[in-house]
């Protein structure tokens, strides 16, 4: 139980912060920033306050549900420490996000279209260096054909991919000083660009294993 006690209190905190911002909020609530920076969604006081804490309690359970149910569930104690870790990174990630909303849409002066692909970068940064660590299972990490297939092309996939991931989360934290819509190419590239290239090298991986 000690491993849930540190992310279900964030949480709870997420919830708890909604409470007692929620008479101060508008009937509206800004939930979503265009490319050029500016408010370009909204949703309702109730859904705006809880809508994030919910989600983010069901992502938990589904993401500590998961290796219950995966063929390759013995894996999971190899990595057991990373997992959870990523877990609670994911965690502190979207509650940091629900709070930095609230915020915003309390008046206070947040720069949501900065602080995002910042936060993002360093979850990608974080990402990379454990990436390496992941054992291979059908649910978390770089799923190619080739890589579950294959658990040679999985750890070498992984090795290279917690390189690109570092290298993603650098490029994304620079962007953040980038205006919109030069920051909307950037994260676009950088995310089709990753992908791209750790498909093509598992593929290549799988070759070279294969011979």
């Amino acid at each position: 139980m000690r491993k849930h006690l540190l992310p279900l209190s964030i949480i709870a905190l997420t919830f708890l912060f909604s409470i007692i911002v929620y008479p101060s909020l508008p009937n509206e609530v800004a939930s979503h920033w265009g490319t050029n920076g500016e408010v370009d969604g909204y949703m309702s006081k109730l859904w705006g306050a809880f809508f994030l804490p919910i989600l983010l309690l069901g992502l938990y359970f589904l993401l500590t549900f998961l290796p219950n149910i995966d063929p390759k569930k013995e894996n999971y104690k190899k990595f057991a420490g990373t997992y959870n870790l990523i877990i609670l990174l994911f965690v502190i990630f979207l509650a940091m996000l629900h709070v930095g909303v609230l915020l915003f849409n309390l008046g206070m002066n947040i720069n949501i279209a900065m602080i995002v692909p910042i936060a993002v970068g360093v979850l990608f940064i974080i990402l990379g260096n454990y990436m390496p660590k992941f054992k291979h299972n059908y649910f978390v990490g770089i799923k190619t054909p080739w890589t579950l297939a294959n658990e040679k092309v999985w750890a070498k996939t992984h090795r290279f991919g917690g390189k690109v991931f570092i290298v993603m989360g650098l490029i994304l934290i620079f962007s953040a000083f980038f205006n919109g819509t030069a920051q909307f190419i950037v994260l676009l590239s950088v995310t089709f660009g990753g992908v791209f290239l750790l498909f093509l090298m598992s593929y290549i991986y799988f070759k070279k294993e294969t011979k």
